[in-house]
């Protein structure tokens, strides 16, 4: 099983977390309407914090630099 799901992703860590970029950008695309509720929209800002969005795109940088390297050195 392990397999077929590594060959899904054709063995690329960085495949893999572009897909979930991609799925998590379309959850937030498709949960925005529920995001204009005032009460889950407090919710989501008290968990996410505003101020470290920043951050939060500096991480998904490094984490898809890591994961090019991974491959990279492989060819």
């Amino acid at each position: 099983m392990w397999d077929s799901i590594k060959a899904w992703f054709k063995n690329s860590v960085t495949i893999l977390w572009a897909r979930l970029v991609a799925v998590v950008g379309l959850l937030l695309a498709a949960g925005q309407s529920v995001l204009q509720d005032p009460n889950v929209a407090s919710a989501v800002q008290a968990a996410l914090q505003p101020q470290y969005v920043p951050y939060y795109v500096i991480a998904i940088g490094l984490i898809t630099e890591l994961a090019r390297r991974r491959t990279l050195d492989k060819e």
